[in-house]
């Protein structure tokens, strides 16, 4: 039987953690909300200009659930024509359920309002938590476990390891400088994002190592 990855599922309950101690927070309206949130919108928002502005637009619509759900559909039907069963299987929990699943229902019972200042995006619904910031994590990184252990090419293989964090990092920003979310909130939908990631990693997978995969992909 496979051993899990303990110091993994460690980290997967830290964001767990993170993500409730934010829920309690903005639930309760506790102070140390404001604090953070205030800390975003000075670190991340100031100062804004048409540069930043035409960058962060075009990013945050790697995160929109239309496109994440597009793109996990095409994942899951190459997984399926590659007869790779356990990947098609990870990929629609986490983007599907996980995602965009507990997204809604998770918005519908915080109905957190979104930030009241000038929005550079149109935006509607609620803030808490952030869409973008969990299907980012969950769709970009389930891509990033697949790559590390699918391509054997190096150099491939860390310019799309790159190329995707940029995108788990920039996403969750972006959402913050437009003004459509609180730091809070992109916080708390990464750490929910890494807690999913990760447990259904080991859960789904009977594998842990890249060696054990690769060995997997030549038998």
């Amino acid at each position: 039987m496979r051993k899990f990855d303990y110091l993994q599922i460690g980290l997967a309950l830290t964001g767990l953690f993170v993500f409730l101690v934010l829920a309690i927070g903005v639930y309760f309206h506790l102070p140390y909300i404001n604090w953070i949130d205030h800390i975003g919108f000075v670190v991340i928002r100031e100062p804004v200009s048409e540069e930043r502005t035409w960058f962060f637009r075009n990013i945050t619509r790697a995160g929109n659930p239309t496109w994440t759900a597009f793109v996990a559909i095409i994942a899951f039907i190459i997984a399926i024509i590659a007869k790779k069963y356990d990947i098609a299987v990870f990929l629609i929990v986490n983007v599907g359920i996980f995602g965009l699943g507990t997204m809604t229902v998770l918005k519908n019972f915080f109905q957190r309002p979104r930030p009241s200042i000038v929005h550079l995006v149109n935006e509607g619904g609620y803030s808490f938590p952030s869409g973008h910031a969990l299907n980012s994590i969950l769709l970009y990184g389930s891509l990033i476990i697949l790559v590390h252990y699918y391509i054997n090419n190096d150099s491939i293989r860390y310019t799309f390891l790159t190329l995707l964090s940029s995108l788990i990092i920039a996403i969750p920003m972006s959402r913050v400088y437009l003004g459509v979310h609180y730091l809070t909130d992109v916080l708390a939908g990464m750490a929910l994002g890494g807690f999913f990631l990760i447990m259904s990693k080991e859960f789904i997978f009977k594998y842990k190592t890249r060696e054990v995969f690769e060995n997997a992909q030549n038998s």
